[in-house]
């Protein structure tokens, strides 16, 4: 427990007069529970995270590391007692048509998305190319978008895109460590999948477009992200909802004109994979 609270302190950059002041209890004591020398009581390790704004799975993690039992559920999204959140998600995905939409985990896998997203994705990135991709997890969508074999040649602007996804995924890695996050982040790094630090900026609009050559057609999208306000699972707090709106008239033309011939391309053998991979990640949680 000290060694762990130690290494979340350090990563917070919090002195142990301020973590002890925001916990209500002395730096003596708190020194003396990072040396071993205390064991915390279950409320003085549920301050401690509390103080620190631990996720709820390293709240667990201090509660196991200190001799108690974990406090925060972790359910499968498909389970008992997540019905109304999975029917909020199902809701919100069918609600933004014909825009994009799905549902991340902590790790960037996708574990549901509208027909809108799969509409781009069958666009972007041929069948057996998507496969590659896919795990029991989902499709990761980080990787989709990052490898060449995938998203990455049809985006224009990538130097801009590829660095606003790296500082998010650093932002995430530095917020959680060891987490999903830094793990991906690593990974992407190491086969140079993300790319190198440039000075160099375009003029600053109010979002950035992410830019997309689909052959006959061109999107420009930005992003909004959404996520549960007041989490008691593990699973809800770590899920996030990226939905995409067209940045100009003519995307918001493109989207519209999709929606009302998506029969037409309903046997697309991408969407059928992208169908496929929706169940399995679906299963998964």
């Amino acid at each position: 427990m000290g060694t762990l609270l130690r290494q979340w302190r350090k990563s917070r950059n919090v002195s142990q007069l301020e973590l002890a002041m925001r916990a209500n209890t002395s730096q003596r004591n708190l020194s003396f529970v990072e040396s071993g020398r205390t064991h915390p009581s279950r409320d003085m390790v549920l301050k401690l995270a509390d103080a620190l704004d631990l996720p709820l799975r390293a709240r667990n993690e201090f509660l196991l590391a200190a001799g108690f039992a974990p406090f925060y559920p972790e359910r499968r999204l498909t389970g008992a007692g997540m019905e109304l959140p999975y029917r909020m998600l199902e809701r919100m995905l069918a609600h933004h048509e014909p825009y994009p939409a799905m549902v991340l985990d902590a790790g960037w896998n996708m574990v549901m998305h509208n027909r809108a997203a799969g509409r781009i994705f069958e666009r972007s990135v041929p069948a057996l190319a998507l496969a590659e991709f896919s795990s029991p997890e989902g499709v990761n969508f980080l990787r989709l978008v990052c490898d060449p074999k995938g998203m990455r040649s049809r985006i224009r602007n990538w130097p801009h895109v590829g660095h606003a996804l790296q500082a998010r995924l650093r932002r995430e890695a530095l917020a959680c460590p060891g987490g999903p996050s830094e793990v991906l982040l690593h990974d992407l790094l190491a086969h140079n999948l993300l790319p190198p630090f440039s000075a160099s900026a375009p003029t600053l609009e109010a979002v950035m477009a992410v830019e997309l050559d689909l052959g006959d057609d061109s999107l420009r999208l930005f992003n909004t992200l959404t996520t549960f306000g007041t989490p008691q699972d593990i699973v809800l707090q770590e899920l996030r909802i990226e939905m995409s709106f067209p940045a100009d008239n003519p995307s918001d033309a493109i989207l519209r004109a999709w929606e009302t011939h998506a029969p037409e391309r309903a046997s697309n053998s991408s969407t059928r994979a992208l169908r496929k991979t929706n169940v399995l990640s679906k299963a998964a949680l």
